[in-house]
């Protein structure tokens, strides 16, 4: 009988120590990437030009203007080894960096950091990662991109 309640005194003692380390590692603080918007509106000036094709990018990607879209322009602030996990946009965004270095790892290509006053290109359709490229300072970009009226920027 003393055995058992041994056992489970031990059993307990070794539970109650690997919850308070979980219990930390779950409430550590999380490096979130903070987006302040600068711009959303309407792209004045498209009315009546359905289909409308604007020539974006370093390889002049046809875009597709319609009535209905919106321009976003934001402020992202990353803090020092965010990251953004991975995703796909529907439409071209162009990045600026304003202080610090990101890198950008995109689908087939080799990832490329930019540092301040650098600027680059997100393309369609190309799965990306972001991430501040130091574990140390800050990065801060300015964001641009059109996309359908409603549509969440990923």
């Amino acid at each position: 009988m003393r055995r058992v309640v041994r056992i489970l005194g031990v059993t307990c003692a070794v539970g109650l120590v690997y919850g308070v380390i979980g219990l930390q590692v779950l409430t550590a603080q999380q490096r979130f990437i903070t987006r302040t918007d600068v711009l959303k509106t309407g792209v004045a000036g498209m009315e009546g030009q359905a289909g409308h094709r604007w020539r974006m990018g370093q390889d002049d990607t046809p875009v597709p203007v319609t009535p209905g879209h919106e321009a976003h322009m934001w402020i992202a602030e990353m803090p020092p080894g965010a990251a953004t996990g991975t995703y796909t946009l529907l439409t071209p965004r162009f990045v600026y960096v304003l202080a610090g270095a990101v890198t950008m790892e995109a689908e087939w290509q080799a990832p490329q950091t930019f540092t301040a006053g650098q600027g680059f290109q997100e393309r369609p359709d190309v799965r990306h990662a972001l991430r501040n490229a130091s574990t140390t300072e800050p990065a801060k970009t300015l964001g641009f991109q059109i996309t359908g009226k409603g549509q969440p920027l990923q």
